[in-house]
């Protein structure tokens, strides 16, 4: 087996580089200057670029005074339409669609999102294992490819690198960005990222509000929310509790989540924010067909809290935010090893770091973003039974230092031709493997309604602790040759095309991609330490996507979209595949709401109907040992039967003034419909038809 080794000289010297133009463009920027404009208060516009919320209206590149709008507005409001900025593009789920979808987890939030598949046993919660997949990445294990943030920080499993979807809450989410390829100014480590944005209060006055649910196999889930803005301040609090008995023996789940969010506008131009939220979350792995109803069956519990301290600032000529964050995460397996008594394992993750951003338009049509990450994990793993002693895994602490540069420039007029380019560096200096940097290079050009884009990126994949826990158990975790591992690599490149027709009567938006990933340098969890960067094996995964959103009458909208995919990959043996796990063949949807009161009839006009369709077709599973191993030519007996899964929601709104009831809601979810045997690892079937009703009402 060959060792990567780094080419120490050449990208130390484009990490400091990088370094070098970070600091110089920061040091331009500190004498720009506040002016009076008539733009809102920084307590209605000034946030972090993580809470950033671009209302429905052309979305601004080049500041407010610019004038000029990117190349192409932004979807209408769709899971299914990305939205294209020079740096590449970044599909949206709003709270309004996460409510229409009925959606009970972060996973099924995503269903929408072309490219985005994921995998489960319950229905909701899951095991602390893969189960996020983002264009065919994210089944390894250790699984670092697919990161999920929240506020714009990390908050996954740091040893094994699960997504972590427990320890999410959507009653808390303002909306869900998927960045579906690299992009250096919006993360650094990862292929892929999904980030959720919180919650807070935006408009004067108070507000409560209050939901309770009841469906199928006894799930249950209540939320209660309080918010105030007076002036420069607010406030918004939350509580929720979601659970079910399951569907299956041994199935049941839960999980509650509490959360605070409070701001204050100091000056015009400053404003600081303060969030917290923890959640608590446990579920149970039903029995798999066919085994024995005596076995004991594993168990997980995830204890997840997260505070963020955000300064923002806005000015004419530059907006960003400083965030400094705090992550603390446990993860509990019981019962890992039913055949030993007591057996347990306990993951404690611990990360605190720092990100600033900051968009400078120091000339006519240019912009400038200028950012850092830093972020110190500290991880222990204990394995505890009755057997023998435990076993206490402490990994070295990792710190990871990124600073990032970019530039674009728009040239042309909105109505007419028109095109921006971009540039940018992201470096990676890190303690404990090997140092690199990575560029980005774009354009987004076009014509009136038509643009056309193309991108090409390099992605990094750090090893996990995980990978080097052999070697901290025999006491090497200081080995120097861990330096020259390299991380694992992803050549992005991508090209695309986006209409929209704009009439009195319709709105509508089509698009589509073409994307392929080669993967280098590829980390293989069970070889040897530090000698697991293999040169041998690599990856090729090959996509098309398809988009389209459609608003044929004022309170009717539909979307689809779609995503194929082929792969060709080679292991450390030099055998070919062109299969890789959870990495389906076709995967599409469609969908839509309506809101039935064009047909101006009493009562009628207060309901909304809103459903989709999803496909998934040609996926295999496999073990995450057979994953980490080698690529795997999975055979039948891992193929997942085609899945055709129907959802459709009825919901009923009115309002009551005198109570001061601004919206009160009745709705019912019927969950898939055509009572379809369904599983998304083999064994584990998921359940037919399910139902859930509920009331949500909102005072102020």
């Amino acid at each position: 087996m060959k060792q990567h080794i780094t080419r120490r000289g050449t990208r130390e010297s484009l990490s400091l580089g990088a370094l070098f133009l970070l600091m110089l463009m920061l040091a331009l920027a500190h004498p720009v200057r506040a002016q009076e404009t008539q733009s809102p208060s920084p307590s209605e516009s000034s946030e972090s670029e993580s809470e950033a919320e671009e209302d429905d209206e052309d979305y601004l590149l080049m500041g407010e005074d610019a004038g000029l709008t990117v190349e192409g507005r932004r979807p209408a409001d769709t899971p299914a339409a990305p939205e294209t900025s020079p740096y590449g593009q970044k599909n949206t789920v709003t709270k309004e669609q996460i409510h229409d979808q009925g959606s009970r987890d972060l996973l099924d939030a995503l269903r929408n999102v072309p490219g985005v598949s994921f995998s489960k046993r319950n229905l909701i919660g899951g095991d602390t294992g893969t189960s996020l997949y983002i264009r065919g990445r994210g089944a390894s294990h250790p699984s670092v490819e697919t990161i999920t943030n929240f506020d714009g920080v990390p908050r996954n499993g740091a040893i094994y690198g699960q997504s972590m979807p427990d320890a999410f809450s959507l009653d808390i989410a303002e909306r869900v960005d998927v960045y579906k390829s690299p992009q250096i100014t919006a993360f650094g480590v990862g292929y892929a990222l999904v980030d959720m944005i919180p919650r807070r209060m935006k408009t004067e006055g108070w507000e409560v509000e209050a939901g309770l649910s009841l469906g199928s196999y006894l799930t249950f889930a209540e939320n209660l929310s309080f918010g105030f803005k007076k002036k420069a301040f607010d406030i918004f609090a939350a509580q929720s509790w979601t659970s079910t008995e399951g569907h299956e023996e041994h199935a049941k789940a839960y999980r509650q989540s509490y959360y605070l969010n409070t701001g204050w506008t100091f000056t015009p131009n400053w404003d600081i924010r303060l969030l917290g939220n923890f959640v608590n979350a446990r579920s149970e792995r039903p029995r798999k067909e066919g085994q024995d109803a005596a076995e004991i069956l594993p168990s997980f519990r995830t204890d997840s809290g997260i505070a963020t301290l955000t300064v923002n600032n806005t000015f004419d000529k530059a907006k960003g935010y400083g965030k400094a964050y705090l992550s603390r995460t446990a993860f509990y397996w019981e019962d890992e090893n039913p055949s030993l008594d007591g057996d347990y394992s306990i993951q404690d993750i611990t990360v605190v770091g720092f990100r600033m951003k900051e968009s400078l338009w120091l000339w006519p049509n240019g912009e400038i973003i200028a950012g850092m990450d830093i972020d110190w994990t500290r991880t222990r793993n204990l394995d505890h039974n009755e057997a023998w002693p435990s076993v206490l895994s402490e990994f070295p602490d990792m710190f990871l230092f990124s600073p990032y540069l970019a530039a674009s420039h728009y040239f042309g007029k909105p109505d007419w031709f028109h095109i921006t380019p971009q540039a940018g560096i992201r470096a990676y200096v890190h303690t404990v493997w090997a140092n690199t940097a990575a560029p980005q290079f774009g354009v987004v050009a076009g014509y009136k309604n038509t643009d056309l884009y193309a991108n090409y990126v390099l992605g990094y994949v750090y090893p996990a602790p995980a990978n080097i826990q052999s070697l901290v158990n025999a006491g090497g975790a200081s080995d120097a040759r861990l330096k020259e591992v390299d991380p694992e690599i992803v050549y992005h490149h991508e090209i695309g095309v986006t209409h929209r027709f704009d009439y009195d009567a319709v709105q509508a938006t089509i698009g589509g991609s073409f994307f392929y990933d080669d993967g280098r340098n590829r980390i293989i969890a069970v070889s040897s330490v530090p000698e697991n960067a293999s040169l041998v094996s690599y990856f090729r995964i090959t996509g098309v996507e398809v988009y389209g959103t459609v608003t044929p009458l004022e309170d009717l909208n539909l979307f689809a979209g779609g995503s194929w995919m082929t792969v060709r990959a080679r292991g450390e043996d030099g055998v070919e595949v062109d299969k890789m796990p959870f990495t389906p063949d076709l995967s599409a949807s469609v969908g839509f709401s309506w809101r039935l009161s064009c047909f101006k009839v009493q009562y009628l006009e207060n309901v909304t109907v809103s459903g989709d369709y999803r496909y998934l077709g040609g996926v295999y599973a496999a073990t995450a040992l057979q994953f980490s191993a080698g690529f795997i030519n999975s055979d039948e007996t891992s193929r997942l039967d085609d899945q055709h899964l129907v959802r459709l929601r009825l919901a009923y709104e009115m309002s009551y003034r005198k109570w001061r009831i601004h919206k009160a809601e009745a709705y019912i979810n019927m969950d898939n419909l055509l009572n379809q045997t369904y599983e998304y690892w083999p064994g584990y079937r998921l359940p037919g038809i399910t139902v859930m009703a509920g009331l949500t009402v909102t005072l102020n």
